[in-house]
């Protein structure tokens, strides 16, 4: 419900577009665009090991990353934290444009201060500051996208 709520009222180039949902036989449904080139660990980790991207394209895919972020977090009201930014999060199209997927975890910044979240996200991904306190910010996002670039 939350992925839903979230993508229903967000629209960028960097960010899955929601095409629909149904709840059919107790079963959800959601519907995003096709992405042709699967998510950035299928290209990275899977059987071409990356070598479909160049240099030129692993940058574009750090950009088209970083302006998705961006968006959630300076011009979304409330700004919204992802939470679980990983490269299986981080979708291709056929030119392989990245669009951020996965809203299952994420929060508006408004929702931060209630003290009843629990820490999620997956671990190697996660800030420190985060994992100590549960203080998850903006700025956490700069550390993990250093992570997954490296």
């Amino acid at each position: 419900q939350n992925e839903l709520d979230l993508l229903g009222r967000i629209r960028h180039p960097n960010i899955v577009s929601l095409l629909g949902f149904c709840v059919h036989g107790g079963n959800h449904y959601i519907v995003y665009e096709l992405m042709e080139k699967g998510s950035l660990e299928t290209q990275l980790h899977g059987p071409s090991h990356g070598s479909a991207m160049s240099w030129h394209v692993r940058m574009k895919i750090a950009l088209d990353t970083a302006r998705g972020l961006e968006y959630l977090h300076e011009h979304c009201n409330p700004p919204v934290i992802h939470r679980d930014l990983k490269s299986s999060n981080i979708l291709l199209d056929s030119d392989f444009n990245a669009k951020i997927a996965d809203f299952g975890l994420a929060v508006t910044s408004g929702n931060l201060d209630k003290g009843n979240l629990k820490i999620s996200g997956t671990l190697g991904y996660v800030a420190p500051e985060y994992l100590l306190d549960g203080a998850a910010s903006v700025c956490s996002k700069v550390l993990l996208l250093s992570v997954y670039e490296i």
